[in-house]
């Protein structure tokens, strides 16, 4: 016989395995939600590049620019022979490219190696490479020139570079308050850091480059005092072109105009190196538009005689402040979630699912709830005939009576309206009540004739003893109607027209067409979304299991 200990052993091993096999069918099926999740961190060139990974790129803030992104070309197998990097190396010396002076030699150079050796992977044949090393130096440095060197350099080297900045009016005036051919003068640098405004010329726009460097202190600004043409009570909107340096420092921007001080709702977080434009304006009618929020917001925060007060005057702030390892993490975080709630009306789409929520679930769970104690506890001619005829209907596809719905819908006149996405379920479903009668069956007779001989009435007794014995069946539909409103797509899309009636599966689904070339804003806008699912999973599952393994046992 065996011993203890080899019981013992063998429940050990075999709970072992039981809870192994839990863990990794739980690590299985959350994988596409742990993808959801880190994807709507990442910044779109992470999405898009040679190889995509799960976990985004951590965000490193620059204490200085401009600076060389030595993780810009990562370093790949041909770096193994030793020959070609030292041949390549050479190429570039004789090349007499002018290195920028205003970042590390040794780091752009080597960095622009990198990434020649990047191109030269995919633009090289692939029987180059199998030929000996003096032959791919030769054909390397037949394809490295100056022009590739350069393209390189500007993918390297990050810079934020300043341009025009413009005023508009409400009367579709605008002014071009600083001019791309002379922003560095336009401009009084200041802040506690060591700051200055370089112009650029050269074949395309002219701007200027903020060089800063925080090493001393943290905070630098850029301010002027400009004249409108038109009347600045008239002012609409305020447009910077810029192009950020990938550093994830923010940078806010305070107005002063007719006594007031205004500063930016939200900053603009230097996370990306391609131009761009910032846009900022007042609270006002557009904001109780469905237009992309394209546009961040200024609040009064003082007033006051010291600020300016000129009726054509205006003075413009920009504070760029320096940011923690931890606080460029956050900014990137809640990046996409800002951008995707930006864009779409996303709370509006909210009110109207949970709206459709509400009205469904009084719905279907006073209809299903009456309909099944009327098959399962009263007696009346015909009842087991409709009982067959309603589990009949279950059979039909809803594809066939999608057109005839639609039809009898737009005769009622309530085509573009939420009836149609609510009315119906005070016309019970036939799977609840299915589920309803069987939980009904199993209630004891003596429970109903105890409140007879009380003096109850079918709808006491409905009410006061029947509903409060069946809410455990009646959580699982409240479960099964929540989820089935909250991610209906075909209702919405097929009756309404109006994006202000839109619940928020087919606002996502508008969202996706605006902005469907950004993967980590569309994956955070299905986040969002997912978030209540997984709520009421966790909150609620101990009454759904309940509410179906009980449904037709006898009590």
């Amino acid at each position: 016989m065996k011993s203890d200990a080899t019981y013992r052993s063998q429940e050990i091993l075999r709970n072992f395995c039981i809870y192994a096999l839990l863990l990794g069918g739980a690590l299985i099926f959350s994988w596409p939600f742990l993808w959801m999740a880190t994807t709507s961190v990442k910044v779109d060139r992470e999405m898009f590049a040679e190889k995509i990974r799960l976990w985004p790129q951590r965000p490193i803030p620059s204490a200085s620019s401009p600076y060389v992104d030595t993780r810009a070309f990562p370093h790949d197998s041909v770096w193994r022979k030793d020959e070609l990097p030292r041949c390549v190396s050479s190429h570039l010396e004789e090349l007499e490219y002018p290195w920028p002076t205003d970042v590390q030699r040794d780091a752009i150079f080597y960095t622009t190696l990198d990434g020649i050796f990047k191109r030269l992977e995919f633009t090289l044949p692939a029987d180059v490479w199998k030929k000996p090393v003096s032959e791919i130096c030769a054909e390397a440095r037949k394809h490295v020139d100056a022009a590739m060197v350069s393209e390189i350099v500007n993918q390297v080297r990050r810079h934020l570079s300043i341009g025009q900045l413009r005023a508009r009016s409400y009367d579709l005036q605008e002014d071009q308050l600083v001019a791309q051919t002379n922003v560095a003068n336009a401009w009084v640098v200041g802040g506690t850091a060591d700051a200055k405004l370089v112009q650029v010329t050269g074949d395309g726009e002219p701007y200027a480059d903020l060089h800063y460097d925080f090493s001393k202190d943290d905070t630098v600004t850029l301010s002027q005092t400009f004249t409108t043409s038109f009347p600045i009570e008239r002012l609409y909107r305020i447009q910077l072109y810029a192009r950020p340096d990938d550093s994830w420092h923010p940078m806010t921007v305070y107005v002063e105009k007719l006594g007031k001080k205004l500063k930016a709702e939200r900053a603009w977080n230097l996370s990306d190196f391609n131009w761009g434009v910032g846009t900022w304006q007042e609270p006002g009618p557009d904001d109780k538009t469905n237009k992309i929020r394209n546009w961040r917001l200024l609040r009064v925060v003082d007033s006051g005689p010291q600020y300016e007060s000129g009726a054509n005057k205006i003075k413009i702030t920009i504070e760029i402040k320096r940011t923690t390892a931890l606080g460029a993490w956050w900014a990137k975080i809640k990046r996409n979630y800002s951008l995707a709630l930006d864009h779409i009306p996303f709370w509006r789409y909210v009110a109207t699912s949970t709206f459709l929520i509400i009205l469904n679930l009084v719905g279907t769970l006073f209809s299903c709830s009456l309909v099944a104690y009327s098959f399962a506890r009263l007696q009346w001619p015909g009842r087991n005939m409709c009982f067959a005829l309603m589990l009949a209907t279950m059979m039909i596809p809803p594809q066939v009576t999608m057109i005839p719905y639609f039809l009898i819908v737009k005769s009622l006149g309530w085509y573009n309206t939420l009836y149609p996405l609510w009315v119906g379920s005070f016309f019970a479903s036939a799977f609840n009540v299915f589920l309803l009668r069987q939980f009904f069956k199993g209630i004891p007779r003596d429970l109903e004739d105890a409140a007879k001989i009380d003096g109850c009435g079918f709808w006491r007794i409905y009410w006061f003893v029947m509903l409060p014995l069946i809410k455990p069946t009646l959580a699982a539909i409240a479960i099964f109607t929540f989820m089935g409103v909250w991610n209906d797509f075909m209702g919405p899309l097929i009756y309404l027209s109006d994006q202000r009636l839109y619940s928020l599966s087919l606002g996502l689904y508008a969202f996706n067409v605006q902005a469907g070339s950004s993967m980590g804003m569309m994956m955070a806008g299905s986040l969002l979304m997912t978030l209540p699912v997984i709520f009421i999973f966790f909150f609620a599952q101990k009454y759904f299991i309940q509410g179906v393994t009980l449904t037709g046992m006898k009590g």
